[in-house]
């Protein structure tokens, strides 16, 4: 591969000459024209290259098409002109300089400085209210429930008497002299026992029954009714 006619072997290379070299060099190892040793190898050298005949021999038994070189024009100067020339570049610069210090001076002096942005108004907040508490729904009686590893959920006797004593103060005004029930209420939905109640000679019935289970809570229902004695009968 030669070089073209309109450049010279002692041309001095760019560094997009070089870049044009590297990549016909990769395109090269690419195709299988060079191994890894010989691409790593010129390349290397296509970047230390100095001239356009450097270059252009690293990559002259390749079958790529020859790069296009960029190169740079030459303007030749008179002697008598070389004076001339420097002053109106002189005068030039200092031309630009002036018009640049007076276009920074006019910006400084008529651009206002920049505030900082004003916050839009904000609504007023209103004073927190307390909450309207609604209405709450009637608290049923408290009823007590336990739980046994081998028995499940039931009512122990104790807690059923209690609650036979509760109601029964509750309705007459006073506790019961003597309550007792068969024992322990199971905690099934329908659950039933009755408990006999002995309170100033008179006698009563106290009908337990578990009408809710939720979990290990227990809601009973109790019914007490005094016990009338059958009239005497006859002789």
């Amino acid at each position: 591969m030669q070089p073209g006619s309109s450049y010279r072997d002692s041309t001095r290379a760019s560094d997009a000459d070089r870049a044009q070299v590297c990549a016909i060099l990769d395109n090269g190892y690419a195709d299988g024209e060079l191994d890894a040793d010989e691409h790593r190898q010129r390349c290397s050298s296509a970047m230390s290259a100095k001239t356009h005949i450097q270059l252009l021999e690293l990559i002259s038994d390749l079958q790529a098409p020859p790069p296009v070189f960029t190169q740079q024009p030459t303007i030749a100067v008179k002697p008598n002109q070389k004076w001339i020339v420097v002053a109106t570049a002189g005068g030039g610069i200092a031309a630009v300089a002036i018009l640049g210090f007076i276009i920074a001076a006019w910006h400084s002096g008529s651009s206002p400085s920049p505030t900082a942005p004003v916050p839009a108004p904000t609504a007023p907040v209103a004073a927190p209210t307390a909450p309207v508490a609604a209405p709450s729904a009637p608290v049923p009686a408290p009823t007590k429930s336990f739980s046994s590893d081998t028995t499940g959920t039931y009512l122990p006797l104790a807690d059923v008497v209690a609650t036979v004593s509760g109601d029964f103060q509750d309705d007459l005004g006073h506790a019961p002299e003597h309550v007792s029930c068969p024992g322990d209420l199971a905690g099934q939905e329908g659950a039933f026992e009755r408990c006999s109640i002995i309170d100033n000679g008179k006698r009563y019935t106290a009908d337990v029954t578990v009408t809710a289970v939720k979990g290990i809570r227990i809601t009973t229902h109790e019914s007490i009714n005094e016990v009338v004695p059958p009239p005497p009968s006859g002789p």
